[in-house]
């Protein structure tokens, strides 16, 4: 199985390592971890217009790269070498669906933050646009702290 974690640092994406780590896996199986660098809007004094990222935009590929060599460390103890890493820029939602085909995922873990309301409304959910887009299976793995207990 190929399994396509997408991550953004936040509590979210670590529970959903966190499940990775926790679930039974086959040898066999291995893993993409993925960050997405997003553009960030500019702001002309009319709209606002999208930023375009390059290869060489150095702080916030790096900082991604660093963020992704931990969570493979840490996956790498359970797993060895079986972990990619991988840094994209883009529209998160988009991106993340063109590597599941691309790299052919059978299947795609990630978090969700769980928002509700207004935040919904203007940021809306990579995770909810991933799972309605996606070429194969999507977990969504919520935190602790925007789980309910019964």
């Amino acid at each position: 199985m190929r399994v396509l974690i997408p991550i953004d640092g936040s509590e979210c994406s670590k529970a959903a390592v966190d499940y990775i780590k926790e679930r039974p896996w086959n040898k066999e199986d291995t893993f993409l971890l993925v960050h997405v660098v997003e553009p960030i809007p500019v702001d002309i004094g009319i709209a606002y217009i999208p930023a375009a990222y390059t290869p060489d935009d150095g702080a916030a590929f790096t900082q991604s790269e660093a963020l992704l060599k931990v969570v493979q460390g840490d996956l790498s103890s359970v797993f060895g070498n079986k972990i990619e890493t991988k840094v994209i820029a883009g529209p998160a939602k988009a991106e993340i669906v063109d590597l599941a085909q691309e790299w052919k995922a059978d299947l795609i873990v990630m978090g969700s933050h769980g928002r509700k309301g207004f935040n919904r409304l203007l940021l809306g959910s990579v995770t909810e646009d991933v799972m309605k887009s996606a070429p194969c299976s999507v977990t969504v793995v919520k935190s602790a702290h925007h789980s309910k207990s019964v």
